[in-house]
């Protein structure tokens, strides 16, 4: 076992974790192995999407959470977290919160759980009817459920302009840093020059215990006529090497044109489509631990790897997360 929760007066106590964010759950023995060898107690595992219908505007839940093997679950702390976009609180009423925070209420069915996390990328428009939801929550769940939220990079620097949730906890996630929509931009995922300047400037305290999210995962983004058209998670490295298909543009970050039509992970791809493929590497995973133990994170602070998946197990062996788990619990002194 390499990991586990540990610390002593003058460092942080760590503890990892993991969050699940499929629509399926059914833990392969590879991960369930895995999670063991790491000793990971925690998973966050994503329960509800909820959105707006594109057409109507209705608020609806787009994706439930489907278990269909319990095999290994009852070994861990479950964290069941609810994914809302924000244009759900955007001119939104305080009926249709108080509507929208019984049903959520409801969803979970009155058991008693230690934490439930709420996913959203609120702005400063949108604050007051985000909090407003949570606090509506909290009173509908039973007494001693903690509520946590996520926290952006950009929440965290600018707190008087974006608020601080009204929950127990935060969750700073330690990703997404850059432009997605631009198909020139560099690592969307994460650079080190993007997240530090949320770091520069930043209150010395966030007003919540703060955990930490980093990122374990990769992706291509599809982009059409130079807009994001599609992103397609995992897609294997062999799937590059098939030039007929495939023609490298970007070296530094790998960027591909389309030669021909053809099909990827489902989705058709047309010709002079453009691929960003976008992944952490062991190095960019280390320096971003390097730079998030410099956030106000809190003593006892647990660190989630977004997220599980089977080939996160091939491609980050333990003595990585090792490595970074204790770069957080020891942090280096700001020279």
């Amino acid at each position: 076992m390499y990991l586990a929760s540990c610390g002593n007066d003058k460092n942080r106590v760590v503890t990892p974790a993991f969050y699940h964010w499929k629509t399926t759950l059914a833990l392969t023995p590879a991960e369930r192995d895995y999670l063991d060898s790491i000793g990971c107690k925690k998973l966050y595992i994503k329960v509800l999407d909820i959105g707006r219908d594109p057409a109507a505007g209705e608020i609806q839940p787009y994706s439930r959470l489907e278990i269909t093997d319990t095999t290994g679950l009852s070994r861990f702390e479950i964290v069941p977290t609810i994914f809302i976009t924000n244009e759900v609180f955007k001119n939104i009423s305080e009926e249709k919160i108080e509507w929208l925070a019984g049903k959520v209420a409801e969803t979970r069915g009155g058991v008693a759980e230690a934490e439930l996390q709420f996913d959203c990328d609120w702005t400063a428009s949108t604050r007051d009817a985000f909090f407003s939801f949570l606090k509506k929550v909290k009173k509908r769940l039973p007494e001693n459920t903690r509520l946590s939220a996520t926290i952006r990079l950009h929440q965290y620097k600018f707190p008087e302009k974006t608020g601080v949730p009204p929950v127990e906890r935060g969750m700073l996630m330690f990703y997404n840093t850059g432009d997605i929509e631009n198909p020139e931009a560099g690592n969307s995922i994460f650079s080190i020059a993007d997240a530090e300047k949320y770091l520069v400037g930043a209150p010395k305290n966030y007003p919540l215990p703060l955990d930490l999210a980093l990122p374990v995962f990769s992706w291509a983004l599809v982009y059409r006529d130079g807009e994001l058209w599609k992103i397609i998670p995992e897609v294997p490295d062999a799937e590059w090497n098939d030039t007929t298909r495939f023609r490298r543009t970007g070296n530094e970050q790998p960027t591909f044109a389309i030669q021909k039509g053809t099909f990827l992970a489902g989705h058709y791809l047309r010709p002079d489509d453009l691929l960003r493929v976008e992944a952490i590497s062991p190095d960019l995973l280390r320096e971003a631990a390097g730079l998030a133990a410099r956030a106000d994170l809190a003593n006892d602070a647990t660190v989630a790897f977004f997220h599980l998946d089977t080939a996160i197990v091939r491609r980050y062996p333990l003595q990585l997360l090792d490595s970074v788990c204790r770069m957080i619990q020891f942090p280096e002194k700001k020279k």
